[in-house]
């Protein structure tokens, strides 16, 4: 297969990604139900002067409910569209335009998911054409493109996540030392954005040291280097949470203590929802049937059922102290509910992998369960395979097994499977490939070519990397 061939396939791949994304996006009408969740206030707080402040619970103070990079992103948008009026105020008018370029953002990273895939697909073991397959399944996998239409980092995460892989498997191949550092700071700044994956972060530096391919001094340099990216990207962050939240160390997000509990009290269902029950379906139903928006048809949260007792406990305290009330709810509950506590990990296991049925958007489309199911049923045998032509899959298994542990531990929610569906359809690209003819395999059978071809000596050093 020629390389000009696969480039052009790439840019129509890549064009029908967009244009899925801003068709979605448009037909949703997006930019009126953004579900940015605290990013708006957040970066109304940042245009203002007040830098990441929040308010929650008759409180207004310093906040780590989310990470610095989309906030500060999404108020340089607020900020290029005047949405922020001298007040402090959102106008509506021009925040929907801060929010459509924000869109646009998305779509463009899905665009680019679709070379990230077919990189990561060669990377990992793939043929040319198992990449393409898995570039065309995430032009047009509706998940994907449903979570486009979100004004969120999810896009972009999904983005980041296939570029560490590509970066890490590059590095440990080579030696090179331009890929480790480009590895270990997108990686630090995926960690910034999205928390869960601050432990395969830090796990990855093990994972290379154990590599065959590297020298002993290379694997050192290559830790300074991790060590050094962490320090830069993840430092200051922290460091601003150990000040303003009286002492407390908090790496990322600072909401580990309400997170534990959405997913462990009287009322859980392993997501922030209560059971949807007949009657909310029946809402959610005929609210959609008449075009309401995704706000309208939302259903009640966990925090709604807090009691009053709990709810004077929790007002009027800074966002630390109401983290550890959390905290200690959560933990007491779990202590005196263990047998309950097994089954919400299952159920929030099940619910990663599949989707959350107690989410009225779920149940609202049969296409997203149907996609769900299937992309986990054929990433078994598509898994299989590629245990068996030995596929580069430590580094993916690695992220997957920690966000999913603690998922399963603390709560789950439906975006957060989001980004791990690029691998899986590469996976499911190189199942499709070995059933057609393939032009880079001489038989079927043979093991795919890679993109990055392993170091054939058994060891290299600064001085050998290529």
């Amino acid at each position: 297969m020629s390389r000009r061939w696969i480039v052009i396939s790439l840019i129509v791949l890549s064009s029908v990604a967009l244009l899925a994304r801003l068709a979605a996006d448009v037909h949703f009408k997006a930019w009126k139900s953004p579900s940015a969740m605290e990013h708006p206030s957040i970066a109304r707080a940042l245009i203002n002067g007040k830098g990441v402040t929040f308010g929650d619970w008759n409180y207004y103070g310093p906040t780590s409910v989310q990470s610095p990079p989309f906030p500060f992103l999404l108020a340089g948008m607020f900020k290029a569209f005047h949405a922020v009026d001298a007040n402090g105020n959102l106008i509506q008018s021009h925040a929907q335009h801060a929010y459509m370029a924000m869109l646009l953002l998305n779509a463009i990273a899905g665009a680019g998911l679709v070379w990230l895939v077919y990189l990561l697909t060669r990377t990992i073991g793939g043929t040319p054409l198992a990449g393409l397959i898995a570039g065309l399944l995430v032009a047009i996998w509706p998940t994907q493109i449903y979570s486009a239409r979100f004004v969120q980092a999810v896009a972009m995460i999904t983005c980041g996540l296939a570029g560490m892989i590509i970066l890490y498997y590059q590095s440990v191949r080579t030696g090179r030392m331009a890929s480790w550092v480009g590895y270990s700071f997108l990686a630090c700044v995926v960690a910034l954005t999205e928390p869960v994956f601050l432990p395969a972060l830090l796990l990855s530096g093990g994972l290379m040291f154990v590599s065959r391919n590297l020298e002993f001094t290379t694997k050192l340099r290559n830790l300074a280097i991790l060590a050094f990216a962490i320090v830069a990207v993840l430092g200051p962050w922290a460091t601003r949470n150990y000040i303003v939240h009286g002492g407390k160390l908090i790496p990322v997000k600072g909401s580990f203590g309400v997170n534990l509990w959405k997913g462990n009290n009287d009322y859980a269902t392993g997501s922030d929802r209560l059971a949807l029950t007949e009657a909310e379906k029946k809402r959610v139903s005929k609210t959609a049937s008449s075009g309401e928006t995704d706000d309208i048809q939302d259903t009640a949260h966990m925090r709604e059922m807090l009691d009053p007792s709990q709810i004077s406990e929790l007002a009027n305290h800074p966002e630390a102290m109401r983290d550890a009330i959390f905290t200690r709810y959560a933990t007491d509950w779990i202590r005196t509910h263990p047998a309950r506590y097994l089954k919400l990990c299952g159920i929030r296991l099940v619910k990663t992998l599949t989707y959350d049925w107690d989410n009225p958007r779920a149940y609202l489309s049969p296409t997203y369960k149907i996609v769900r199911l299937f992309l986990l049923l054929i990433t078994i045998p598509a898994l299989v395979f590629a245990l068996m032509h030995r596929w580069s899959l430590l580094l993916p298994a690695l992220l997957a097994i920690t966000a999913l542990a603690s998922y399963t531990l603390t709560v789950t929610a439906a975006r957060f499977a989001f980004p791990f569906e690029p691998i899986q359809l590469a996976l499911a690209g190189g199942l499709i490939a070995m059933m057609l003819p393939d032009p880079d395999r001489k038989k079927v059978g043979d093991p795919p070519k890679r993109a990055f071809e392993p170091v054939l000596t058994p060891r290299v050093g600064p001085a050998m990397s290529r």
